[in-house]
């Protein structure tokens, strides 16, 4: 029994959609397998590895925060208007780094064929590139962000660790 999206004449027996797949799932709940193996765990098994929360402690690596994403709901514009717009309010010390969309630069010299949605990361970074940031910088950005008018849906704070970057880069930076 397949759904639709992985049905193949040659190996699959029936087509179905998702609600009728699960269904089938909910009906053979604890029965064991007609065709597969069946695979049995013992019981210390399953309550060593559920019964406790390890944290690993992280080596000597030096963490440092160089910037944040935030992530804005907007559709105001372009993202030449966006850009201009937040450039105006980054404290002392930052800099809007890049606006993307969809995983796509769009600012600073994006394409303007670029199919943008309404959902956009604006990375800010310290104007020494690569010179840390404080939380105090982030929480001033959305301040200033926030009382523009804006609305930032997310956060996501930018680190290096032992001086390599610990965060993506957008198609085209």
């Amino acid at each position: 029994m397949h759904t639709y999206d992985i049905f193949k004449e040659s190996i699959s027996k029936q087509k179905v959609g998702t609600k009728e797949f699960a269904q089938a799932v909910v009906e053979r709940l604890g029965k064991r397998p007609n065709t597969l193996k069946a695979v049995a765990y013992k019981q210390e098994d399953v309550e060593e590895v559920c019964s406790e929360t390890i944290v690993k402690e992280r080596s000597d690596t030096k963490k440092e925060l160089v910037g944040v994403d935030v992530f804005l709901d907007w559709l105001k514009g372009s993202p030449d208007n966006l850009g201009d717009a937040l450039s105006k309010l980054v404290p002392d010390g930052l800099q809007l780094a890049m606006i993307s969309n969809r995983g796509v630069k769009v600012w600073p010299g994006g394409a303007a064929e670029t199919f943008c949605s309404d959902q956009w990361r604006c990375r800010f970074m310290s104007k020494n590139k690569g010179a840390p940031i404080s939380h105090k910088d982030i929480i001033d950005v959305l301040g200033r962000v926030e009382g523009a008018g804006f609305d930032f849906i997310k956060t996501e704070n930018l680190c290096n660790f032992d001086g390599e970057r610990g965060y993506s880069l957008d198609q085209g930076e």
